[in-house]
């Protein structure tokens, strides 16, 4: 009886998820500055430069012009505003930069139109944008532009790998989204990508609907998911992160309560991170790790 009470424990304690990981320590907030551009209003989404040291990206909620902003990552100071041609902001939720499709030794920026603000679904269009090598003011042309359908009405998390794969986390109410993969081969070609599996997000549940923004570092072992009132982090040293964000506890490291906080971006080298909010003359949060 004891050998077979035994066996069922250890057949239920293997079916289990694992438990959580140990995180690094990062610091309490810094307050580095406030986004104070006055065209920047909804800043939804945030991305640190892989060319220009000390560059963030960023971008209004839904409705605005299809443009993105640089902006000063030590100061929250305007640089420069990038205005995405052949492309419209129905509801840009979230920015992310990794490889370039078909040419991953080269940096991207990922535009995520997967927003649901009108209750009909999103429009479900990643635009791709090769970093300009000159950081200025100007125009920029998509390298591609994907359409995907998936059953989920609404995302908010948009994260890229450092080798051009996309992760796409539903919003839903309670927090308990699908995550889902765009494998990097989808955007060499453009067209439309069916996403046909997902797994679900292990987090506990929330009162609001969730996740709002997320970033995976540039080492691809490590992932950040911001809920409106929490902060996960996650070690993935397998990239495998459908499987990461579904089957193991993440723990809660640092972060504010902000007015209308859904930004969150490593910097460059994965030293820290940022977090900033929705709405005017916003203050840029930066969390410094202290320990690995």
């Amino acid at each position: 009886m004891v050998t077979k009470f035994l066996w069922i424990l250890s057949v239920a304690l293997s079916a289990s998820p694992r438990s959580a990981i140990a995180a690094p320590v990062f610091s309490q907030a810094i307050n580095v500055g406030d986004i104070s551009d006055h065209r920047i209003t909804e800043a939804s989404g945030l991305a640190a430069s892989r060319i220009h040291p000390s560059v963030l990206y960023t971008h209004n909620d839904k409705g605005d012009s299809s443009r993105i902003f640089a902006v000063d990552a030590d100061s929250g100071g305007f640089l420069a505003e990038l205005n995405i041609n052949h492309a419209r902001n129905y509801d840009w939720e979230d920015i992310a930069v990794g490889g370039c499709p078909g040419a991953p030794t080269k940096s991207c920026i990922y535009i995520g139109d997967t927003g649901d603000h009108s209750g009909d679904g999103s429009v479900k269009i990643i635009y791709v944008v090769e970093e300009p090598a000159l950081l200025r003011s100007g125009d920029l042309d998509p390298v591609v532009t994907l359409h995907y359908t998936w059953d989920a009405l609404d995302c908010e998390t948009l994260m890229v790998d450092p080798t051009g794969n996309v992760v796409l986390i539903s919003k839903v109410h309670g927090g308990i989204g699908q995550v889902a993969k765009i494998p990097a081969s989808a955007f060499t070609t453009g067209g439309t990508y069916q996403i046909s599996s997902s797994t679900t997000l292990r987090i506990p549940p929330t009162t609001h609907k969730d996740p709002v923004g997320g970033d995976i570092s540039p080492n691809g072992q490590e992932v950040l998911l911001r809920t409106h009132n929490s902060l996960y982090y996650w070690r993935v040293d397998s990239m495998d992160y459908l499987k990461a964000l579904s089957t193991v506890d993440p723990v809660v490291v640092s972060h504010v309560k902000e007015h209308q906080g859904e930004a969150v971006a490593w910097d460059a080298l994965g030293n820290g991170y940022f977090t900033c909010s929705e709405g005017h003359n916003q203050p840029l949060y930066y969390f410094r790790r202290s320990t690995f």
